[in-house]
């Protein structure tokens, strides 16, 4: 009797102990299985943030915000979700959801307006306060932002606010600026932008052109990419522009793209890339 007694106590022993490893175990995977959706999540937002550079690489320009849930941008549009079909990429980070996405409408229209707003220093939404630099909310590019697991600030919308602290932001809208803050008890979201410098490095070079006018009457130079008149050289004069590289140039006897393209060495139309250039008029 005592030795059965003995057995099933010993018994009891090991089933609480399996009872605690295994509610260990469960608690374990739970842990886990939180740490892969967010490292998933911050591989999509990489992602996000390489297809974004990559088409405004090739297009000069960042794509619209998705507005109706199709996934393609929709144009006008500097705020919604990541276009992920314009973009080639999944539609929904790890959690399930669409990825908030907001551009700085002065780098939607093309190379040259993007380039020429970068080179000056843009301005406006998106900002952003980092909570690794300064508490000064700055302009970004543009910036993608899930809104993590769950809804950690409780007021109702999946993204999450700062309020207290030395860096603060509202990532429901931007207003005033979007925040990027490691997690607390109350802010789960995660975030990636696209600065000014890195895009500028990314998509623009700028060129000098030089224009010396030998003739006898003005030339005025003319971007055809653009649309404009980059200046007027009357005889005898000179001029130096800088261009970004892929401009089509035309030395044209009349402002606007209009007249005649006057004789040039090397003629024009000509379009400059990678390196500057002198165009003389004789």
């Amino acid at each position: 009797m005592n030795q059965k007694g003995f057995t099933l106590i010993e018994i009891a022993i090991v089933m609480v102990i399996i009872g605690i490893l295994a509610g260990a175990g469960v608690s374990l995977i739970g842990v886990l299985t939180k740490k892969k959706l967010r490292d998933e999540t911050i591989d999509y937002l990489d992602k996000s943030r390489e297809a974004l550079i990559s088409f405004a690489s090739i297009n000069g320009r960042f794509p619209w915000a998705d507005t109706d849930g199709d996934g393609v941008e929709d144009s006008g549009s500097t705020s919604g979700d990541l276009p992920y079909v314009t973009l080639n990429l999944m539609p929904t980070d790890s959690y399930k959801r669409p990825v908030k996405y907001e551009v700085n409408s002065s780098l939607t229209t093309n190379r040259q307006l993007s380039c020429g707003a970068l080179r000056a220093g843009i301005s406006g939404s998106p900002s952003v306060v980092d909570s690794d630099g300064s508490t000064s909310a700055f302009s970004v590019a543009a910036i993608v932002i899930s809104s993590g697991p769950t809804d950690a600030d409780g007021d109702g919308n999946l993204y999450d606010a700062v309020t207290s602290g030395t860096h603060q932001g509202d990532n429901t809208d931007g207003v005033p600026n979007y925040i990027r803050h490691p997690p607390i008890d109350t802010f789960d979201d995660l975030v990636r932008y696209i600065g000014t410098n890195e895009l500028y490095r990314e998509i623009c070079e700028f060129l000098v052109l030089a224009v010396n006018n030998n003739s006898s009457g003005t030339v005025y130079v003319y971007n055809r990419t653009a649309g404009v008149d980059l200046g007027s050289i009357s005889s005898g004069g000179n001029g130096s522009y800088d261009i970004i590289s892929g401009t089509q140039i035309e030395v044209r006897d009349a402002p606007g793209g209009s007249g005649s393209i006057v004789t040039s060495t090397p003629p024009t139309p000509i379009i400059l890339a990678g390196n500057g250039c002198t165009i003389d008029v004789p």
